[in-house]
Order: structure tokens, then C-alpha cells, then sequence
């Protein structure tokens, strides 16, 4: 199962410091703890939106491998709106998607796992009777939810599939703690900062040099996506230029071609990914899914009834 994620990183949900800098929680952003546990419950495909402290939040993610989304009207805009760029983004690239505003980061792993192994369409957490997020939905979903023109958000959206939500149990209080208020989440915090410890493994293939490991990867998603490596470099907050760079690093440490160029198409011009590079990051995403594993295992063979953390 293809697993998607939203994240709704408007600048109501970010918050700022004196000096206009994105809060920090500990020594993370709030998109950071979303992220970061998003990934370790095996979700890669996440597309971050935006608005105008787009800048700040690419910077503080862009070593993740996720998408940016920009909502160019934040200010007026409601959480609805952030959604739906989202999800419109992921259609048709997954079979399930997390949706999630970057005001509630605290929730773990677990939880993520728990929701993720429920068998209904539309899932939602629920902690002591309040709901929560993330809340989980097939995406088969996404046309009619992008369609909805009701006044009552994703939530109105939701009920008006003709779906029975499955609300879910969790004891994780993570799931409704709103960051925005700081009484809310100072003992709530200790608890989530004890469960982020991990192994991070960063797998890469090298040749003469290190050539393709998570940044060519998602670059190739998104060309296959959008048919245009500019698109793809801009969905990424990297440059045009550097995106050429890591596609023809690859291509010389492998000897062929994974992404070629066409006349015609979008704008006027195309990129398309090789069969043999579909192949390749095929292989390579089931290969760095094997080693993570096999690196958490370790970790907490090795780890877990010590004393040091």
C-alpha cells in the first residue's frame, strides 16, 4: 500500500520568534516532528504546503526528500484550502493519505502505525472522546473532497463521502495537543522528545563517487510526476541547475540514461524518467526500505535495555 501525507504548514500553525524566525520546539520545527515520524512509520511520499514563510520551512526540511507546495494567498486562506493543494498533489500517487496541520506535531510513531493497520476508509484518532490528527482516508476519496464547496472544512468534506469515519482509541494525548498554546504542551513534550530517539541511516549507491541515495530519488518521483525537471526542482526547493547536476552525476557513475528530454508536451518542452531509471528507483526504494529495517532491529537489540539514553 502507497502511503501519502499532507502536511498544512500555514503560518498560523508555525508561529514565530521576536525575530520573525519559525518556532523551534527543543531543537526542532514543528513540520520537523511531523516529518520526522511520518517517515519512520515508512511514509516517504509527503508534500509540505506552505505559505509565506516558505522559505524558512524549505530550509529546515529540505535534506527530508519531501515536496513544497506553495498556498500564495496564506493569509486569507482557511486549513481547507491548504488541503486541498495537497491533496490535489497526491492524486492518483497514492492509495492511502495522512493529513495533518503542523499545529499538532506531538503524536508518535505508534499512533501513525495503529491508524495505518486499521481497515476502514476514513480513519481518525481519538484521545479521552476529543478527535485528532492525522486523520487517514483512501485516497479514491480525493476527487469528490476537492470538489466540496460546504463551509465546514475537510471535516464537511469528509461526512459528505456517505462514509462512516472509524474513530480509533489512541493513548496518545500528541494527537490533540495544539502547539499554538504553549501551556498545552510543555509535559506532552518530554514524552514525545523520549520516543524520537533512532537510528538515521542514509543510504546511498556510489561507483567512483557517491552518486543516487534520497535526493535523486525524490527528484526522479517528481519528474515522473510532472514531466518537467524544472517543476520538480521547483517542488523541491532546489535549483534548476543542481537538479541537472544530480541526474548527470548519476548518469555517468551508471553508464545510461534515467531521465531524457522531449520537444513538445508541457510549457512547450519535457522530461520523462528511463524505463531503466523507473527501474532503478524502484529497486532502490525496496532496498533502502530493507535497510532501514534492518538498522531499527539492530538499534534496538543493541539499544534498548541500556542506560544510555
Amino acid at each position: 500500500m502507497n502511503v501519502g501525507a499532507v502536511i498544512a504548514a500555514a503560518d498560523r500553525f508555525l508561529g514565530t520568534d521576536d525575530e520573525g524566525q519559525i518556532m523551534k520546539i527543543g531543537n526542532l520545527t514543528l513540520a520537523e516532528r511531523i516529518v520526522i515520524n511520518f517517515q519512520r512509520a515508512g511514509i516517504k511520499d509527503i508534500a509540505v504546503v506552505t505559505g509565506t514563510l516558505a522559505e524558512q520551512v524549505e530550509k529546515s526540511l529540505h535534506r527530508f526528500g519531501v515536496a513544497f507546495l506553495k498556498n500564495e494567498d496564506d493569509e486569507n486562506s482557511e486549513l481547507f484550502d491548504f488541503a486541498r493543494i495537497g491533496l490535489k498533489y497526491l492524486e492518483n500517487r497514492c492509495d492511502q493519505v495522512f493529513f495533518c496541520p503542523a499545529g499538532i506535531p506531538f503524536f508518535t510513531e505508534k499512533t501513525l502505525k495503529s491508524l495505518l493497520e486499521q481497515p476502514g476508509e476514513i480513519v481518525i484518532p481519538r484521545y479521552n472522546g476529543r478527535r485528532g490528527h492525522p486523520v487517514r482516508f483512501g485516497a479514491r476519496f480525493i476527487p469528490s473532497i476537492l470538489k466540496y464547496q460546504g463551509e465546514r472544512g475537510l471535516k464537511g468534506a469528509l461526512d459528505s463521502l456517505g462514509v462512516t469515519a472509524q474513530e480509533v482509541p489512541v493513548d496518545d494525548e500528541g494527537v490533540v495537543v495544539d502547539a499554538d498554546v504553549p501551556g498545552n504542551y510543555q509535559r506532552i513534550l518530554e514524552i514525545h522528545d523520549a520516543k524520537l530517539m533512532r537510528p538515521q541511516v542514509k543510504v546511498r549507491l556510489a561507483n567512483h563517487r557517491p552518486f543516487f541515495g534520497p535526493g535523486a530519488v525524490t527528484l526522479l518521483r517528481q519528474i515522473d510526476r510532472l514531466e518537467s525537471v524544472r517543476e520538480a526542482c521547483g517542488k523541491m526547493g532546489i535549483s534548476y541547475s543542481k537538479g541537472w547536476t544530480i541526474i548527470r552525476t548519476a548518469e555517468e557513475e551508471l553508464g545510461y540514461k534515467i531521465v531524457e528530454r522531449q520537444h513538445g508536451g508541457k510549457n512547450g518542452g519535457a522530461a520523462y524518467v528511463t524505463e531503466r531509471g523507473k527501474k532503478l528507483l524502484h529497486k532502490f526504494e525496496r532496498y533502502e526500505e530493507q535497510v532501514e529495517k534492518a538498522a531499527l532491529e539492530l538499534f534496538e537489540d543493541i539499544f534498548l535495555d541500556s542506560d544510555l539514553f
